[in-house]
């Protein structure tokens, strides 16, 4: 399958193209195996309308992205701007397949999934050095919290757009996004963003205005809802060697998902608000952490739902070599018209990894993960299959990651 695929990337490069300095390989993986309490196969835990789960000892699949980047174009005739220094225009293709698998046995099914396809041109104008255009299916400059592995600013899919043209006082990108389903019925997600705003000491706010557009075809099938959402993110960096994420998002109609893309079979009135904050503190000694919280009020056909989340997984470095994690988080989601649903879930994990760093990897894990919930969570159907009696669990077993 890997043989494949950097088969099919090859066809697109001119065989005396290929070296080291115009090609890059890179991606993500997190691979393992385990088994719950009573024998069975590892159930991993997600409350019922939750947006994510604490991720701990707490992810069944196995699942790899494989990314390739190759410069295929610079022009040797570079131009000067007022700045004095030269731009070479280049065109460079990123590509990326995404796999998964269940991991229950040897060479499982797995359809890969193209998660980056794209043409970037870079060094478009003089005195723009970060300035760029790219057309294609890509990862869009997505916002997530690491702990439960959730992307709550996230337009990732086909588009195109110009990316990072310099106003001075802060970075401006445009992003042109269609959404289509399996009936041909499509909107487009126009996508303007603000980044880099110097607004205090080491911290940088990024602002985003999304605005939907229903198409003729969405209108003449009844799905005409357009839709808008607000998005600002606010980094503090310098934080006992870490950092502070704060973020909020509005959304309305078609973009009632505001870190999203537009939806036309949503209703005009359907709104959200998010509050998302992750903490992370890293400053290379015997302790580094992540904390964070998520609080989201989704109101659809004027039914509300909330979603309350609070996580954390601290870090005690034994060496720089070996550490101990323990997660804990806590889930709560309120439908309107049926019961609360909770869920509280905490991971202990030994690692091997490379240094005192929360973000250092590769990692090799062992964990043990214990959750339990309430009588809502269990007939939400937190429990598929019933794997455990009662209304709690345990799972235990082996994990790597890596990213490069």
């Amino acid at each position: 399958m890997l043989l494949g695929f950097f088969a099919f990337l090859l066809l697109f490069i001119p065989y005396d193209s290929i070296a080291a300095d115009t090609t890059t390989f890179n991606g993500y993986l997190r691979t393992g195996t385990g088994l719950a309490s009573d024998g069975g196969k590892q159930a991993c835990f997600k409350l019922p309308g939750a947006g994510g789960k604490y991720r701990l000892g707490n992810e069944c699949e196995n699942y790899a992205e494989l990314g390739l980047s190759h410069v295929l174009f610079t022009d040797n005739k570079a131009s000067v701007g007022n700045s004095g220094t030269p731009t070479q225009l280049t065109f460079t293709y990123h590509g990326m397949l995404a796999f998964a698998s269940s991991g229950n046995q040897d060479a499982e099914a797995s359809t890969p999934a193209f998660r980056n396809n794209y043409i970037q041109a870079s060094n478009l104008l003089p005195d723009q050095p970060e300035m760029s255009a790219w057309v294609g299916t890509r990862f869009y400059r997505r916002h997530d919290i690491h702990i439960n592995d959730y992307f709550y600013w996230d337009t990732t899919g086909p588009g195109a757009g110009i990316e990072n043209y310099d106003l001075g006082f802060a970075k401006i990108s445009y992003a042109f996004l269609p959404n289509a389903d399996a009936t041909g019925n499509a909107s487009v997600t126009h996508d303007i963003r603000l980044s880099e705003l110097s607004v205090n000491k080491a911290g940088k706010l990024t602002v985003g205005l999304a605005i939907g557009q229903a198409s003729e075809r969405d209108t003449n099938v009844g799905n005409d809802t357009g839709g808008w959402a607000i998005n600002a993110v606010h980094k503090q960096n310098g934080l006992m060697g870490g950092d502070n994420t704060f973020s909020f998002q509005y959304g309305k109609g078609g973009l009632v998902n505001a870190g999203g893309r537009n939806d036309s079979t949503a209703s005009s009135g359907d709104t959200s608000t998010r509050i998302t904050n992750n903490i992370v503190f890293n400053n290379g000694g015997e302790w580094t952490s992540m904390m964070s919280l998520v609080y989201q009020d989704t109101e659809i056909s004027n039914a509300s739902t909330t979603w309350l989340s609070l996580g954390g997984r601290p870090q005690y470095h034994f060496s720089d070599r070996l550490s101990l994690a323990v997660e804990v988080g806590v889930d709560q989601v309120e439908p309107d018209g049926a019961a609360s649903r909770n869920l509280y879930k905490v991971t202990i994990a030994p690692q091997l990894s490379t240094s005192r760093d929360f973000w250092s990897r590769p990692v090799l894990r062992a964990f043990v993960t214990y959750a339990a919930w309430n009588q809502g969570a269990e007939a939400a159907g937190i429990d598929a299959g019933n794997v455990f009696d009662g209304k709690s669990g345990i799972t235990y077993g082996f994990q790597a990651e890596a990213w490069w």
